[in-house]
This record gives structure tokens, sequence and C-alpha cells, in this order.
């Protein structure tokens, strides 16, 4: 059953790859900069991720709204402090992340499966901010995460990307006790 799942996983990823950024899936947010780097064959390191730093609302799964104002400088030299610090809000899935087994069982949470404990070489992404469907989203991460074996990785961005063989990275937060991570990801060719 896990080897179909990965099977129907990988097919879905490579007609995904297809996507444009302006599609319903990803319309474009305003106000927001293209970090997009080129796929040229002089390109090594490829971002494939959503960015969640450059815009005001970050896009976060059942949000409509995104997060809101989700940075500020809580600390200023502006104001006498002797250095600058920010401070963010932000949800474990938020733009470009990855899900723990514990994100949809409860029994996984509660043994500890956080992201901290994922196997990262086991990494499985989709082109997409949720692996199912917004209107039925449940049915798909208990199926996917129900082995601990798929570790799945939402809201990638692989439109642009050239058909080829890649290595792909994702560095998710180390959060002790988190269901979720936001994670930065690239591929190298």
């Amino acid at each position: 059953m896990t080897s179909l799942l990965l099977l129907l996983l990988s097919l879905l990823l490579s007609l995904l790859s297809t996507v444009t950024a302006s599609s319903a899936a990803y319309p474009t947010i305003p106000g927001t900069t293209d970090t997009s780097v080129s796929t040229s064959q002089d390109s090594k390191l490829i971002p494939i991720r959503r960015e969640v730093y450059v815009q005001e609302r970050p896009a976060v799964f059942a949000k409509e709204n995104g997060l809101g104002k989700f940075l500020w400088l809580r600390e200023s030299m502006k104001n006498g402090s002797s250095a600058n610090i920010s401070e963010m809000k932000l949800i474990t899935h938020t733009g470009t992340h990855v899900d723990a087994p514990g994100h949809y069982h409860d029994h996984y949470f509660d043994a500890g499966f956080d992201v901290d404990t994922l196997d990262l070489e086991v990494l499985n992404g989709i082109d997409y901010l949720a692996v199912a469907a917004w209107s039925d989203v449940v049915p798909g991460h208990l199926v996917l995460l129900e082995s601990r074996e798929i570790i799945i990785v939402e809201g990638l961005k692989l439109d642009d990307i050239q058909p080829g063989v890649y290595s792909i990275h994702c560095l998710p937060l180390r959060i002790l006790g988190a269901e979720g991570s936001p994670t930065r990801c690239i591929l190298i060719k």
C-alpha cells in the first residue's frame, strides 16, 4: 500500500510541475517580491518554497486572509535599544512547510513524533497548499501520515522547473513538540 501511495504521489508531482504561478492554486499575491531563480543550465540551486517573509499576509492553511501582521520590530535602536530585534507570529503550517504524523493522528502527537523526529530522507512534496482538495483535506492527510513513512512537504513552488533529475533538500525548523514547521526547500540539479 505504501509503495502504491508513493508511486501515486510521484505521478501527481510530475503532473503538477507544469502548473504556472498564476493558476487558480497559486494566484499572484499583491505586494510580494518575485524570488524565483532562473532554471537555466547554469543554475545549480533552485529555491522551490513559498515566501512567507516578503508579504504582509502570508498564505496559511485554512485562513482566508492569511496571518495578518506577523512581523514587527520589538526593540528598535531608534527608540534607545542597543540592537534592532524583530518578533514574529507564525503558524507552523505557513507557506512551504512539513507535516509531522501528529498533525492528523493524535496518538502520534501524544507519542512525541514531532518535527524534530522526522526522517528527512523520506520527504514527499506537492506543488499545492495541501495534499488534498481544500473541501476535503482530512482523508488525504490521514492516509499519507498514518504509516509515519511519508513526510509531507506542502506548498512547494515547482512552476518554471524544467524536467530533469534533481536532489531536493528541505530544512524545517527543529521545533520540539510541533506537528508542523515552515521549511526552506531547494532543488540541486
